[in-house]
């Protein structure tokens, strides 16, 4: 038996014992924003009551820390698991912060983060100025009781408000989305694979994966779908490479844990990130705000290579990368490679 499910049966068992909150079993849906650049920088990421997470947890490592309290094997197992994989296995931060707001009646609020030297964590909360110097103490509280059960140590909380705007979709928009809605419904009854009908750009964009092979009578059944329902738009049918999609997207889930593990922590210097996937090879881009002649840039460059590594090779092993080749850089502050 594998030690991840060693210590999920440990801990289901342990759960039988104990009172643990049931959201901490609770999995978060992917979603993946790309830049469409060969070296994809990750930006600024801003969450709504309404958004999805990015969560990779297997089981929240608050189970963990409460099924390790009560069994010291578990802690030892535990121990056993490289630092960036008890992040990668435990709730995002922000899925965390989330539901500790909601958890303290907060429903009305906006999240960010924002890497740089420190993270910035941005919380907003809806109405006006007054209401978030009300609130800014407790949240801010909120907050660090958070990042500091993680141990994270770099970072800022800023609380502000905003003001809800709320725009209506257009009459055309409104047409547009029942279109493809109904396309999308077609297709599939029809019995053709379909990833997503797309009509509201110039053509009606329909995505397939590349082992449909009927893309011509797609693109023939869609035309006169389209026009049955009133559209004269020209229709393209583009094949996609799920197993590509779903390889880059576990890439996404590892490289996320990597920078928040690394850049909420003050040792690692981590400021942001970036990375580039072609033919099966992972190009990481660590950045951090490291002079070249800071005297303990070597260290931290070695330290922050081999936590990465050990990460990676622990848990590609068995999973839809562990043919792929990967690629470290790590890079000053001025945005030059280190050569260490």
């Amino acid at each position: 038996m594998k030690l991840d499910d060693v210590i999920k049966k440990e801990i289901e068992e342990d759960m039988k014992k104990i009172q643990a909150p049931s959201s901490l079993y609770d999995f978060a849906k992917n979603i993946k924003n790309e830049v469409n650049s060969e070296e994809k920088p990750v930006l600024k990421r801003r969450f709504t009551k309404e958004s999805q997470f990015v969560a990779a947890a297997v089981i929240g490592f608050g189970v963990i820390t409460a099924s390790a309290f009560f069994n010291p094997s578990v802690a030892e197992m535990a121990s056993k698991i490289p630092y960036l994989g008890q992040v990668f296995k435990s709730k995002s931060i922000d899925v965390m912060l989330w539901e500790a707001l909601e958890k303290e009646g907060y429903q009305k609020f906006s999240l960010g983060m924002t890497p740089g030297e420190v993270v910035k964590i941005e919380v907003l909360v809806e109405g006006s100025e007054t209401d978030a110097d009300r609130e800014r103490e407790n949240i801010t509280g909120i907050a660090k009781e958070v990042l500091h059960s993680k141990g994270y140590d770099s970072y800022e909380i800023k609380v502000g408000s905003y003001k809800p705007e709320y725009i209506p979709l257009t009459e055309e928009e409104i047409k547009m989305e029942e279109l493809g809605g109904k396309l999308d419904e077609e297709l599939k009854k029809a019995g053709y694979k379909i990833i997503n009908v797309n009509p509201f750009n110039e053509t009606i964009e329909v995505a397939i994966p590349m082992t449909e092979k009927r893309s011509e009578e797609i693109l023939k059944a869609t035309r006169s779908l389209a026009k049955a329902n009133g559209s004269e738009k020209e229709v393209e049918v583009t094949k996609v490479d799920l197993e590509k999609k779903e390889r880059e997207g576990l890439w996404m889930d590892y490289l996320r844990s990597i920078h928040e593990g690394l850049a909420l922590k003050k040792e690692y210097k981590v400021s942001g990130y970036g990375y580039s996937y072609k033919q099966n090879t992972l190009k990481m881009i660590i950045k951090t705000s490291m002079k070249p002649g800071d005297g303990k840039s070597e260290e931290t460059v070695r330290k922050i290579r081999t936590e990465i590594t050990q990460f990676i090779e622990s848990e590609r092993k068995n999973s839809v990368v562990k043919d792929d080749e990967y690629e470290i850089v790590i890079r000053d502050k001025s945005g030059n490679d280190f050569p260490f």
